[in-house]
């Protein structure tokens, strides 16, 4: 509708806003009429924040009015998936994958990554749709895919982190919200009918993927890949917390929803910067706390959060914990998976800060701060992070 009608970028993104405003104001009213359950509300919520965070801080020029007209294609296919169930959610799910197919250039990589991607989200349409109509068994397992391909997990991770890659401008921040809200959806729906022995081999896979995703952060240079290897360490701690805290819709969604808002405000800062001068390559642009204060502020407070983040994942799930026994093997898998998690975290987030907010400054580059409707978009995803994290 846009390239045929030929509006303005500003129009379209003040038009976004006021989508996602009347959406949201839609979302208050279904609240008081029908009562959303809790799990619903919270997923919603963070979607339509990371919504306007992300069109509130696009440019005015084409390209980012584009990135505006994707957000908002994308923002009602993903609130179709997360209103709805049965049939109808899946008709959204699979225009949501069919959306993502037609958009990824199959030809930028010949990397067998890149290979990869095509065959796995062709699976999960089959599966959406076929978990419809077949049995339980068969239902669980199209669930479960579904769900450590959007709350991804290694090897499941791969088209999260090649969606991340390839988005353009703040449209990447709200990809990881949107993608992190379906898998947490996703997860909600199935985490009763996982028995004993799917949950420790999914402790397993969890403490395997924080290990490969936080070592993968460690020898990264571009920005978005970065945060989408800590993304994978850090939702490995939903998964391995499985076994252990078994009322998930009371701390696992609130603590995904953390991880999305904090990782997609990290990646949001990082795509203004990318704005100004092309930049997505962690150590080109170092010292910009100092030209740049509104930026270095909101980055030391997005790594501070990130890097204590564990913690309220398993604060959270004590609040909820049952007085039953958990068994000795469980427990040091899910100790290792948190070690992992936090102490590759600090390495990675605090090595990341030094080479951006910190160091010595270019003489050859124009610096310009945030402006105010970024600096918001950001504060405002890292305030709703920390009130999911530590309040809700």
């Amino acid at each position: 509708m846009w390239q045929v009608s030929r509006i303005s970028p500003v129009r379209l993104k003040t038009l976004g806003l006021a989508v996602v405003v009347f959406l949201a104001g839609g979302m208050v009213m279904m609240q008081s009429a029908f009562g959303l359950e809790r799990p619903v509300l919270l997923l919603t919520g963070a979607v339509l924040l990371s919504g306007f965070c992300s069109i509130l801080g696009q440019g005015d020029t084409t390209e980012p009015a584009n990135v505006s007209a994707s957000i908002l294609i994308v923002l009602g296919l993903g609130l179709g998936v997360l209103f709805h169930q049965g049939l109808l959610g899946r008709l959204f799910l699979i225009g949501l994958l069919g959306y993502v197919l037609t958009t990824f250039n199959r030809g930028k990589s010949n990397s067998i990554r890149e290979k990869l991607v095509f065959p796995h989200l062709v699976v999960a349409i089959i599966l959406a749709i076929s978990s419809i109509f077949i049995g339980e068994p068969l239902g669980l397992f199209a669930g479960l895919f579904l769900a450590v391909t959007f709350l991804p997990l290694a090897p499941f991770h791969l088209p999260f982190v090649a969606v991340i890659e390839n988005a353009k401008g703040t449209l990447s921040s709200f990809w990881i919200v949107l993608w992190l809200a379906i898998g947490l959806s996703e997860l909600n729906g199935i985490h009763s009918l996982l028995t004993s022995e799917m949950l420790s081999g999914i402790g397993l896979l969890a403490l395997a993927s924080a290990v490969y995703a936080s070592m993968a952060c460690l020898g990264q240079p571009k920005s978005n890949l970065f945060v989408a290897s800590a993304t994978v360490a850090h939702v490995a701690l939903v998964w391995g917390l499985l076994d252990v805290f078994s009322s998930f819709p009371e701390w696992g969604v609130s603590f995904g929803v953390a991880v999305a808002l904090l990782m997609g405000g990290v990646i949001l800062a990082f795509s203004f910067v990318r704005q100004r001068y092309g930049w997505n390559i962690l150590g080109k642009l170092p010292g910009l706390a100092s030209p740049m204060p509104r930026f270095g502020m909101v980055m030391v407070f997005l790594v501070s959060f990130a890097m204590f983040l564990p913690l309220f994942s398993t604060f959270s799930g004590l609040r909820f914990m049952e007085t039953t026994a958990t068994h000795g093997g469980g427990m040091v898998m899910l100790l290792i998976t948190f070690l992992v998690v936090w102490l590759g975290g600090g390495w990675y987030f605090s090595r990341m800060l030094h080479q951006t907010a910190f160091g010595q400054v270019r003489s050859d580059v124009p610096y310009t701060d945030l402006r105010k409707g970024e600096f918001f978009a950001v504060s405002a995803l890292l305030i709703f992070a920390a009130y999911s994290g530590l309040i809700h």
